[in-house]
């Protein structure tokens, strides 16, 4: 820009520019700029903008036994990720981003959710002297920065993550449900600007013994939301986490009548910003049964106990096979859960109920979509050790 245009106005200009790419070139035309997008404020600013582009990330693996485009001499199976951007041009603008160390490190690695463009990943070590350790990674797929935790290696505990509305912090929650099936759960929450744990006052206690977390959460307006089977009261409920208050919610209710005699299985998802339950059946028809599932969108309406609304059905689908959404609603599928082989990652159009291909082939999909973010611009990959 010529130099007779006063910094301000610049400035002015620069937050207006959404694309984080732009924005990381922008950094090498001055130090002032550099100063500028590198600040905490800017970089919270541009975090929280409603407008931000959307991506969807996908993680498969590829060279799996039973794969048709690949020989016998294959490797063995290997993590791949691909980021598509959610546009009217989808899903011809894909890109494979920069994976960083802290990410490959992580065997098998489990996509937990995102949060204000940071994805949370966790699983094993590859790393061979802390093999009994397991790590959550938090990873900006844009900027190709990544921060690793280590976490103990217990199947007692559940893991939340989340950025906080407030201060943009990354946190990590830590439930430990604890194997006295009379004790009472504990939490500790990790804050990336902390670098530490420390325990949280449980406001809202719950028994271990009664609550059998599913793998799946979602973050939806600094809230985070679990789907848990309570076998004490035989109900589905919803737990949730205020990320700014650190407080947990009042239990919520999964009303039955979501589902029917039929359901076979609950799943919660995220649609943009609203909660999303997958409510699968298995309907029997002249002895052949008919999988189909139900995509009831959870409404907050102001009041402390939500409402569900039914969005739409999907026919022909298999428990675990839808992944995730497109912003417009159109789920998309790993239909290779249902083939027992290899394949192609598919998006369902919701008012022709065609199934389309992706062009990515592999197996053992997951998904989860991002907004551009800065977050973790100023961090380097390194791992937080417990």
């Amino acid at each position: 820009m010529s130099g007779n245009i006063p910094f301000e106005i610049e400035e002015e200009i620069i937050k207006r520019v959404l694309a984080v790419k732009s924005l990381i070139r922008f950094r090498s035309v001055s130090k002032q700029w550099k100063s500028l997008i590198d600040s905490s404020e800017f970089i919270t600013h541009h975090t929280f903008n409603k407008s931000l582009p959307q991506h969807l990330l996908v993680r498969y693996i590829t060279g799996a036994t039973g794969h048709r485009f690949v020989s016998t001499y294959a490797c063995l199976p290997e993590d791949k990720y691909v980021s598509i951007v959610d546009d009217a041009n989808f899903p011809h603008h894909k890109f494979s981003p920069v994976v960083p160390p802290t990410v490959k490190l992580l065997a098998r690695p489990f996509m937990l959710d995102c949060s204000h463009g940071l994805v949370c990943l966790h699983g094993w070590t590859r790393d061979p002297v802390n093999r009994k350790k397991k790590l959550v990674v938090v990873w900006n797929p844009l900027i190709g920065k990544s921060v690793g935790i280590e976490i103990p290696d217990r199947a007692d505990i559940v893991i939340g993550f989340g950025v906080c509305p407030k201060t943009s912090d990354p946190k990590i929650l830590k439930i430990s449900l604890s194997v006295d099936n009379e004790a009472e759960a504990t939490a500790e929450v990790f804050t990336l600007s902390s670098g530490a744990w420390r325990s949280l006052p449980m406001n809202k206690p719950f028994k271990s013994k009664s609550l059998q977390f599913r793998n799946t959460q979602v973050v939806i307006d600094g809230v985070i939301y679990w789907l848990a089977y309570d076998n004490i009261i035989d109900k589905l409920r919803f737990y949730s986490f205020d990320l700014a208050s650190e407080e947990f919610g009042e239990p919520v209710d999964s009303p039955y009548n979501l589902a029917g005699r039929s359901v076979s299985l609950y799943d919660i998802s995220k649609l943009n910003d609203s909660l999303v339950v997958l409510s699968h059946h298995r309907l029997v028809t002249n002895l052949t049964p008919k999988p189909f599932c139900d995509i009831w969108m959870m409404l907050k309406n102001g009041v402390p106990k939500p409402s569900f609304t039914k969005l739409f059905t999907v026919n022909d689908v298999r428990v675990n096979s839808m992944i995730g959404f497109r912003k417009n609603g159109q789920p998309i599928m790993d239909r290779t859960k249902t083939h027992g082989y290899d394949g192609e990652l598919e998006v369902y159009e919701l008012c022709s109920e065609r199934i389309n291909g992706l062009g990515i082939y592999g197996s053992d999909f997951m998904m989860t979509s991002y907004t551009e973010s800065l977050l973790l611009l100023n961090h380097s990959d390194s791992i937080i050790h417990s």
